[in-house]
Formats: structure tokens, sequence, C-alpha cells
């Protein structure tokens, strides 16, 4: 016994790097990106090149979903591991609270110099986003914010100068790219090679004829085309950007035994419901996220289809990095869902102990009214996923069922087949509002919003 735990120790020591040093990691959030842009997850337009290549190097979590579907909320929910409901960051005004942990500040204890850089000017350090982080850049050049080329220049001056002065400290590096966010202007090549040789200005100029002549109720998704290929060259821009940073950290030795988890906080719509952009529902366009995990000891090319959430993510961090659970976190750890092909997993298996999978988990959404704002235009308020049910309450208290697995696009509610899904699924929402509402934490702090700043959300596409 005393053999087989030395060699467990030794295999739970891939995590670290030479002398002891624990990975670097790399978080990286693309802002308003739909996991159904990625050939991983089955675009067969080729946006994703790297990325594809990155999750044949990693895990792929199929079914990731955003806690919510715009980015104070979900950001403060994958820093947290907490749902809006608990802290309280649902306006544009909102402030994480000085007592909620992130995940940078739970690692702390491993001495991590950790770094924050975000093209999302909502991001930034006044809001509460930068607790734990010893550096936090967050710029806005309105309505696009800083390209993704002048946020890695700013990270890689940052990683040349503090970082390498004490290259015995591991490194966290946090990145918030805004190329999918709107408005929609790719730079060419990606421009001419989304677009085939359409021309975006004529088919929104049959968009608006369509809305003069039949008005708005006689949209459809297909009326949108114009603006999905150019966001689809944004997201082919942000793939190629994110290639040219691993590029760079890899010749700084950045990426040799890093975990790297890349993921979005939200999607867009197209009109496949009744909106566009995001913040305003629920549905699978607007929550489904990719999330892509590399780490050290963790075999690539795999693929989980469990539900999961951004909640999951800094609990999951923190197991792979060897430090205790933090007691406020919500959401799981996802290590027990890895199939590894690590030495701790092969002498499990030897020893007749296997990892065992862990019952599978429901995932919660949210849509608060966001303080501060006169306008509430959201169609949904909570959600559900469990299994391949769905439950969504609508903002009038009306509840939609939807089963997934038959009906992905989210475009036949309430059949009665769904009748007895419905019932479940509404009683552990129910049964999980009143959870949160146990353990959620005080007020958040707000701050009005000038004048200045309310445009600049208005140039994003925010209404007020």
């Amino acid at each position: 016994m005393k053999v087989g735990m030395a060699l467990l120790l030794l295999a739970l020591a891939g995590l670290s790097c030479g002398g002891g040093r624990p990975p670097d990691v790399l978080v990286i959030v693309v802002d308003t990106l739909r996991a159904d842009r990625l050939g991983v997850y089955g675009n067969q337009r080729g946006l994703t090149p790297f990325l594809d290549e990155l999750a044949a190097r990693g895990t792929v979590f199929v079914n990731a979903r955003a806690v919510s579907s715009w980015t104070l909320p979900s950001v403060a929910s994958l820093m947290t591991s907490r749902y809006s409901a608990q802290h309280h960051v649902i306006g544009f005004g909102s402030r994480l609270a000085d007592d909620e942990i992130t995940f940078a500040e739970a690692m702390q204890s491993r001495h991590y110099v950790a770094a924050g850089f975000s093209a999302n000017f909502q991001v930034r350090q006044q809001r509460g986003f930068a607790q734990g982080f010893q550096y936090w850049r967050a710029d806005s050049k309105p309505p696009g914010g800083l390209s993704a080329a002048e946020l890695r220049g700013q990270a890689l001056d940052w990683l040349d100068g503090v970082a390498q002065a004490d290259s015995r400290h591991p490194v966290l590096l946090y990145f918030q790219f805004m190329e999918p966010h709107s408005p929609y202007d790719p730079p060419e090549p990606f421009r001419s090679r989304s677009l085939g040789g359409e021309r975006p200005e004529v088919l929104e100029a049959a968009l608006g004829r369509k809305v003069l002549a039949q008005g708005a109720a006689a949209l459809r998704h297909e009326d949108f085309r114009g603006r999905e290929l150019l966001y689809d060259g944004e997201v082919a821009t942000v793939d190629a950007e994110i290639r040219t940073l691993f590029a760079d950290l890899q010749r700084r030795g950045r990426l040799d035994h890093a975990v790297v988890i890349i993921t979005a906080d939200h999607g867009e719509e197209f009109f496949e419901h009744a909106g566009t952009e995001h913040g305003k529902a629920l549905f699978e366009e607007s929550v489904r996220v990719p999330l892509i995990l590399i780490a050290p000891g963790y075999q690539g090319g795999v693929r989980v289809d469990d539900n999961v959430s951004l909640v999951d993510v800094a609990p999951t961090l923190l197991e792979l990095l060897g430090l205790p659970p933090e007691p406020r976190f919500e959401g799981r750890s996802l290590v027990p869902l890895l199939q590894s092909a690590s030495l701790a997993s092969r002498l499990a298996a030897w020893l007749g102990r296997p990892r065992q999978t862990p019952p599978a988990a429901d995932v919660v959404l949210e849509l608060h009214p966001k303080t501060g704002d006169t306008m509430d235009n959201r169609l949904h308020v909570m959600g559900i996923v469990r299994d391949s049910g769905k439950l969504l309450v609508e903002r009038n208290g009306a509840r939609r069922a939807f089963d997934l697995a038959a009906d992905p696009d989210e475009q036949q509610p309430d059949l009665p087949a769904l009748a007895a899904s419905a019932a479940s699924l509404g009683a552990a929402l129910d049964d999980a509002n009143r959870t949160l509402a146990r353990r959620a934490g005080g007020v958040s702090p707000r701050e009005p919003l000038d004048d200045a700043t309310k445009e600049s959300l208005r140039a994003l596409g925010y209404e007020f």
C-alpha cells in the first residue's frame, strides 16, 4: 500500500512544473461567442481552426451553459461560482461586493501572480472584478472596445515586465476578448471570407424593407443573415488572434504544463425566437457556450456530454491545483468528469477502484431585472436544465418546457409528453431558488452611471 500511495502522489505531481512550482493558468473568455460557431461543436464553416486544435488537446464540455445571457452577472458567476441571486451583480451599475471570493483570491495561497485584461469596459476594477488580481486592465474604444491584438500587446508587455522579474511564481492570466460582440466589423481577410461575396448592406436593406412592408412580426431568422455573416467574421478574427497569443505565450514558456480554460460569457440571438443580440432571453443560442479545458495529465480529444455550468469553473480550477474547496462556491468540480489517461487514474483502475462518474447536476439559469435600467425587455426570468429537459419561466410567470433532445431549437414548448417533466423541473427550480436565497450575500453596492458610460453601453446595443 505504501508503494501504491507513492505512485499516486507521483501521478498527482503532474500538475506541478519543475521545482514544484504550480502550473500557470490561462482563462480566456470570448465575449458573446456561441458554442455552435466552433467546429468542435458541429459548425461546418471552418471559423475556428485554432480553437478546434486546442479542443483536440483537451476536454470539450458539449453542454456547457452560462448562468445568465449578458456579461456582468455571467462573469461575476464565473469568477465567484455563485448565482446572480447571491452576488447581486444584476445591473449596469452593480459592483461585486468585497466579501465575495473570486477564484483568483482562492488561488492566492499558491502565490500566483495574477493579471486580467478585458476589452469589455464593463468588466473593470471599479466594479470589483479585479479581486485577487495584482494587475487589472480594462479599456474601451467605443463602440467596439480594444481589439484582441491590442489586448494581447498589453498582456505581453506586463508579462515581460512584472512576471518575468519573478519567474519563481506561477502566473494566472485572464483575458476577455470582445470581437464577437456587436457592432460587428471584422477586418480583412476575415470579412471577405465570411461574407463569401454577399453584401451585408444589401441584406440589411432588404430587412428594413420587410419591416416597413410587413411589420416586425413578419421577421424570421433568415432575415438576419447579413448580421450573422459579419458575426462569423468576428469569430474567425478572434480565433486567429488567440492562435497568435498562444504562440507568444509558448515562446515565453508560459504554456508548459499550463491549465487552460476557454469559454464565453454568453451567446447571441439572431431572431431564432423573437429578438436579436442578448440579455433578453435564456434560449440556447443565448446561454449555451463553449467550454474547453486543457490540464497536465489529462488526455486530449475527450468530449463530456453532461450538463455543466460556468459556476463549475472555479471549483474545477481549485481541484486541479490541489487546493481545498471554497465553502462559498456553489458549483461542482468537473475534474471527476475528465476522462484521464494519467497515472493516478490507471493506478486507481489497477487497484480496482476506478473513478466513479458523479451524478448528473441541474443547471440553473437566471435573468434578473437590471437595476438602474428604466426598461425591462426580458422575456425570461429563470430557467433550469436537467438531462435533456429544460424549463423556462417567462416574465409574466408562464412556464414553458422543452425537450432539447427532440427539439434542440426550442420551437415546440409544452408538448403533452412534457407535462411530467415540466412539473418535476418546476419543483426543482423552486427548490433551487430557496437554497440560493438561504446562501445569498448582502446587497451589492451600486455605482451611478454617468452619461459617457450610458452612451458607450448604447453603442454596444444595450437599451435604456
